[in-house]
């Protein structure tokens, strides 16, 4: 792995520079301050800024580089609010120039400045545009690294810790992919400090010992995972561990001069001195570390150290102290409870609220469909003229439980001989539906392309068709239809049913013709259908139907309506117009049902002779 300021020196060291050269210019320049050199900035910000400004009028992407060169730096330096102001102009820059990489390294940088004061929402919005925009093979793709590490760390503050997971892994694929040290360091770095949240210590420790083993890690970085070993050594109780890993980072730190890092390991210190009960010398660190928090006005550090200050005072009686450190502790905790809820909230309600919209476009999308569907499944049924013209004394009640339906009731006339059915395909709904359109097209085959007439040589050659249609799937397809078919010619009735019988109603009583059973479609035995004839007397009203309208539970026990129930209505509606016979049946299924949901598809047809 190259040393980042390595690369950077060569490149600095030639007179002229190609668009590639300053990109990567860049990006070394902020992968050498991640590594852990801050001190760096000092040196060369002064040249770059020198360098893009005279590149200005002769390289297009220059100033906008000059502008992201302040947002890195001003993020580095903790100057988070002076950060925004020059992240947006490279944003717009990079967008109109149409730059991908570096507009998604700008949108990083605005990002990650924007999770430092704690604006969530717009943090997670500009990191998510860099993971679309930087390309994983380029120069800037590091930052697509780095934007899937700060959202990790995003979802780790607001307590996501499978979010967390999942983007840190991420974080570390692209590393390992570019083998690049401090991005590896990071993402490992991070899933040792998730796993000590939640209490997966062995699983913490195994993350964190990787770290170290990483070829090329900075004494910056060795000292981050020495604070982080002293964090799960405290944490599983292996006091003298923990402080001498503290103490560790402590003097890396300040040695490298890593202010702010060394108060968080005087932190760590202070807290692992005063379990081991020395508490002078916790005194000494944590207020070591208060000095150097309230330099850098960080609000969390401030709080740990004055809550820490105040149990170490406690214990050794210094009472006007504690009480003090516990004021000065409440006065910041209550600031920044109040401000990150509020933050987290915000983001939580803004993430609600977009998940709402896009389920609000999606079920759009959805009910657009389905009602254009809708649509595509009326044209393929009989229409009221053809119906109302081959079986003029007749009805047909057809209520789909869904926009869609499975159940469907199909006309065909040939010559003076009208063949129709009431059918049920395999399910309801969209499944239900595209079912049936497959049955349709099989029965119209069946009588259209083979000129089949007979009610069972119609169900079999069926039968045959909507098999080999789905056989055609790689996955075994058992869906079918249950049906019951009739040709009428004159008062000569022909019928053959799979499952789903004819009734003929004749004096006050009821014929029954029973079906086979049998599904049209694949089953254990494919045997053949039979087909069975009945000459038709004057008034006699002859009815088919699907199971929905007797397997429908209503009543004022929540019950199935059931067969007998329905034999009962039926014949009590004989000597009724069969309009009125129609009504009839829908209002007592409406009735039955009730505030209930419809369990089913509904398809009964009435024909009078």
């Amino acid at each position: 792995m190259k040393n980042p300021i390595d690369i950077l020196n060569q490149l600095l060291a030639k007179a002229e520079h190609t668009p590639e050269e300053l990109e990567i210019i860049l990006s070394q320049y902020s992968n050498a301050i991640a590594a852990g050199s801050p001190n760096f900035i000092d040196n060369y910000h002064p040249k770059l800024k020198q360098l893009f400004s005279n590149y200005e009028s002769k390289i297009e992407i220059a100033p906008g580089l000059k502008n992201l060169l302040e947002a890195i730096t001003c993020y580095y330096q903790t100057k988070f609010d002076d950060a925004i102001a020059p992240a947006k102009k490279a944003i717009t820059f990079f967008t109109a120039l149409g730059h991908n990489d570096l507009l998604g390294m700008s949108h990083w940088a605005f990002g990650a400045n924007c999770r430092s004061f704690g604006e969530i929402d717009e943090a997670v919005k500009h990191l998510y545009n860099g993971v679309e925009y930087i390309n994983d093979k380029g120069n800037i793709a590091l930052y697509k690294c780095y934007c899937y590490y700060q959202l990790a760390e995003i979802n780790v503050s607001i307590k996501d810790n499978q979010a967390a997971r999942s983007n840190y892994l991420k974080a570390a694929e692209m590393a390992e992919k570019l083998n690049n040290s401090t991005g590896i360091f990071r993402a490992y770095n991070g899933l040792g400090n998730l796993f000590i949240v939640e209490k997966n210590y062995p699983e913490a420790l195994i993350y964190l010992n990787k770290t170290l083993a990483i070829e090329g890690i900075t004494n910056s970085e060795r000292s981050r995972t020495f604070c982080d070993l002293g964090d799960y050594y405290a944490k599983t109780n292996d006091l003298a561990q923990s402080k001498n890993y503290y103490e560790q980072s402590v003097g890396i730190r300040k040695e490298a001069n890593l202010i702010n890092a060394t108060s968080t390991a005087l932190i760590g210190l202070g807290n692992t001195l005063l379990a081991l009960g020395l508490i002078d010398e916790a005194i000494e660190k944590l207020n070591e570390a208060l000095i150097i928090c309230q330099e850098f006005k960080s609000k969390q550090k401030l709080m740990n150290c004055y809550h820490l200050l105040a149990q170490a005072y406690q214990k050794n009686s210094e009472w006007e102290s504690s009480v003090q450190a516990y004021e000065q502790y409440d006065i910041i905790q209550q600031e920044v409870s109040s401000t990150q809820l509020q933050k987290i909230y915000k983001f939580k309600n803004n993430k609600i609220e977009q998940q709402k919209k896009q389920i609000e476009t999606i079920l759009t999308e959805v009910h657009d469909s389905i009602n254009y569907a809708q649509g595509i499944q009326q044209a393929i049924l009989p229409s009221n003229g053809l119906v109302n013209s081959k079986l003029p004394d007749s009805f047909i009640l057809y209520k789909p439980k869904d926009v869609v339906s499975g159940d469907f009731f199909f006309l065909e006339p040939i010559d003076d001989i009208v063949i129709y059915a009431a059918a049920d395909c395999t399910g309801h709904g969209v499944p239900g539906a595209l079912v049936s359109v497959v049955c349709v097209n099989a029965l119209n085959r069946s009588v259209r392309e083979f000129g089949l007439i007979n009610p069972a040589k119609i169900l079999e050659k069926t039968r045959e068709i909507v098999i080999q249609t789905f056989n055609k799937s790689e996955h075994e397809v058992k869906d079918g239809m249950d049906i019951a078919l009739c040709t009428l010619h004159g008062n000569t009735l022909k019928y053959a049913g799979a499952h789903n019988p004819l009734w003929i109603i004749r004096n006050g009583e009821i014929m029954e013709i029973k079906a086979d059973k049998q599904p049209v479609g694949n089953h254990t035995e494919l045997n053949p259908f039979t087909t069975h004839t009945t000459e038709l007397l004057k008034g006699d009203v002859v009815y088919t139907f699907t199971d929905g309208y007797v397997d429908q539970f209503g009543g004022p026990k929540g019950k199935k309506f059931k067969a007998k129930a329905f034999r009962t209505l039926l014949l009590s509606i004989q000597g009724k117009s069969m309009e009125n016979q129609k009504s009839i049946l829908e209002k007592t299924f409406d009735q039955w049902k009730g505030d209930l949901e419809q369990v089913d598809d509904v398809c009964v047809i009435g024909v009078k002779v």
